[in-house]
Formats: structure tokens, sequence, C-alpha cells
């Protein structure tokens, strides 16, 4: 009878707390799914506090226009969108190009010159992306473009090994020996720096020819040392290519000669790093260019140096960001205008197509070396083939995809 007595009670027991269980699970979904939201009533400061937070409203910064990224979409962030490169916020660019042009090249008149391997032509293209014909001459599957400063010329390098020189203003075509390699153009374009590679040792060498092909002279022989022979006509003249040829104080320190028209040395600069690369500054007196630096896990290093042969490289400049003189171009003899990629990698000093982040564009004032980073573009990406417009106004580059598009600088 006891035992009954017990069953019954712990059956009892049992049923209560079953039905407190689901009383309680009850309880916890009409709170969390029927029970409405209390309502909030903000104020009018409080509303436009929560719009500036929110990015929401004119992101133009009351212009008017619409923002546009690489991609051709219009800016969305959580911050507005800035429309002049000048404080290192996103900023807005305008995609000229929706295919991938090669070499882009101030001309004379402003308009930024171009070949498309698309079809084959040259053409020109202004701010407002206008495209004009360069040329009516065709060179389809061009496997190597150079155009000349101010885009009065260029070289057309093919697959079967044949050269031809185009003459944009003359529109005469020159055919160039297929030994020939290296091409750098005078700054006014009417001579041509390059390297004639005979299969023998003994018929390597330097020579500058005329573009209308009236003339070719040999600098130096090569020998066994062109591939240490950089081509690289400067804006002067003076000097024809850079060759690596001369003393190694230690492991990663060399001496670079500066090569003249006759085929002797102007000037050295000594280089602490592999994978030497330069350019020009535009009154041609100076360079800047970048190294693997092996004291920093072969990272990019940028220098600024002296070229003068007088000189003998007297300045050297180490400059702070971290990127390749590829990504840089000179707006004028003391600024320069670098894309420095916001993640860079061990062991990438020796190839930039190793880094695939994104760019932030620094402006570097000369010659303190001052390096301040004025923005990047809206829709990230990295920045290649940088040139500036005449009035200092735009600056072009091409994308990961080697299409063209502008950012605005002032």
């Amino acid at each position: 009878m006891i035992e009954s007595m017990s069953d019954r009670i712990k059956i009892l027991f049992r049923l209560a707390l079953f039905l407190c269980v689901a009383v309680l699970i009850g309880i916890a979904l009409y709170f969390a799914f029927l029970r409405k939201a209390p309502s909030v009533t903000t104020t009018p400061e409080e509303q436009e506090t929560a719009s500036n937070l929110t990015g929401s409203g004119d992101a133009t910064g009351g212009t008017g226009e619409t923002p546009t990224s690489a991609d051709g979409t219009t800016g969305t962030g959580a911050l507005p969108i800035s429309q002049i490169a000048e404080g290192g916020a996103a900023t807005a660019t305008l995609l000229l190009t929706n295919t991938e042009i090669v070499s882009p090249t101030m001309t004379r008149d402003g308009t930024l010159a171009y070949y498309d391997p698309a079809d084959g032509h040259f053409y020109t293209i202004n701010s407002h992306g206008d495209v004009t014909l360069l040329s009516q001459a065709r060179f389809p599957n061009a496997e190597n473009v150079t155009i000349a400063n101010n885009a009065t010329a260029a070289v057309i390098e093919f697959p079967d090994g044949s050269n031809v020189v185009y003459d944009f203003i003359s529109a005469k075509q020159t055919t160039l020996p297929s030994h020939w390699e290296d091409f750098s153009f005078s700054e006014d374009g009417s001579e041509i720096a390059t390297k004639s590679i005979g299969n023998d040792a003994s018929n390597r060498s330097l020579v500058i020819t005329a573009t209308d092909g009236s003339h070719t002279d040999v600098i130096a022989a090569l020998g066994e040392n062109d591939d240490k022979v950089d081509v690289n006509l400067s804006p002067s003249g003076n000097v024809v290519a850079f060759s690596a040829t001369g003393y190694t104080q230690s492991f990663d320190q060399n001496q670079l000669y500066l090569i003249g028209q006759t085929g002797d040395a102007v000037g050295s600069v000594t280089v602490v790093g592999a994978n030497f690369s330069a350019i020009w500054s535009p009154d041609g007196t100076n360079i800047l260019y970048s190294v693997s630096d092996a004291s920093n896990n072969y990272r990019p290093s940028l220098w600024y140096t002296d070229s003068r042969g007088d000189r003998h490289g007297g300045i050297r400049l180490h400059l702070g960001p971290e990127t390749w003189v590829e990504k840089c171009t000179f707006a004028s003899a003391s600024t320069i205008y670098c894309a420095v990629p916001r993640i860079v990698a061990d062991g990438s000093g020796d190839n930039h197509s190793l880094v695939t982040s994104p760019d932030t564009l620094y402006q570097i004032d000369l010659p303190s070396g001052k390096a301040t980073p004025l923005g990047y573009a809206a829709a990230e990406t990295a920045m290649f083939n940088l040139t500036v417009s005449e009035n200092g106004n735009t600056l072009y580059f091409q994308d990961a995809s080697g299409r063209l598009l502008s950012m605005k600088l002032h």
C-alpha cells in the first residue's frame, strides 16, 4: 500500500514538473518572438548624428556629383568618399577604359596615349574619358610596346621577333633588326637607345639609332655583360644606360656605372641591394630607384640619389615607403607620387607581382623625403603605371586588370 502511494506521488511530481517547464518555455518564446519592441522617439539632433555615423545622406561632400569607384559603381561605404586625394581617405576614381590598355604615356597636348591590344590601335584619351585615334595605322598582336615621351613615336615588338618603330608625326614606319631589345627613347623622341644582342658575345653592343632609321651608332661593346646593362636614356641625353659592372664592396653593395654617349662611364652610383630598377627626374639630374633589401628580409627599398657625373651619386636618400619604382612617377623635380601596398611580404623585393594588396597613394616631397598618404581608390585596388597630367591636377593609373583610371589630386 505504501509502495502504491509512493508511486502515485512520484507520477504527480513528474507531471507538475513537466507543466512548469512547459510554462517557462512558452514565456521564453513569447518574449523572443511575439513581444513588440518598445518604440523610441529621437530628437532631430539625434537623428542627424545617426545619419552621419552610418554614412547616409550626400556622400559627395556637397558637390552633387556621384563618386565612381574603379568598377564603375558608386561608393556606399560608411564614410563619405573624398573627391580629391588629399588626406588618406577613400578617394573617388573615374574608370576610363573597360579593358586592359598598354603603355599609358602623356602627350604634348595633355591627353594620355596608349596601345589597345584588343584591336591593335593607338589612342589618346582625355580626363573626361573621350577617346580619339592617335593614328589610323594598326598593329595587331603586339607583344611589347614602348611609347616615346609626348607620344611622338612607338617601338612595337611582335611575337615572331620582328620589331618596327612608328612615327606618329610623319606617319612613317621603320623596320628594326629582330635581335634588338630593351628600347628607350630620347626626350624628344628622335633617337632610340637599345641593345643589339647577337648569338655570339662578340656581336653584342649598346647602340643608338635615329627613329627615322637615318643613322645607327655603336656606343659600347657588351660582350658577356649584356644582362648587366639596363638601357635607360636620361632626359638630358648624357646617360644612355646603367651598367652593373662596377666593383662589389660586400654581399649586397655594388657600384653601377652611368654609361654616356661615348660608351664611357660618366659617373657611378653605389647601390645597396639587388634587382635595381630606376626612373629619371624630369631634369635628368637625379634618379629614383628601388632594390630588394637583404637587411629587411628582401622587401622593396626605395632610394633617391644624385646621378650627375660630376657628383658621383653624392646624394643618397632612403625613402620610407616600401614599394617599387615601377609604382612611382615624378610629377615634378620636387614631387613624387608612389602607390604603396598596405601589406608587403618578405622576399617580394625581387618581384612586385607577388604582392596583390591594395595600394595607398603617397606624395613624397624632395629633397626632404617627407612621405604623406593622400588616399586610396574607393574600390581598393592595386595601382600600376602612374602618370600625372601636365597641370598636376590628375593622376592616371592602371588597376590590377590593366584598366585605365584617373584620380583627382587638386
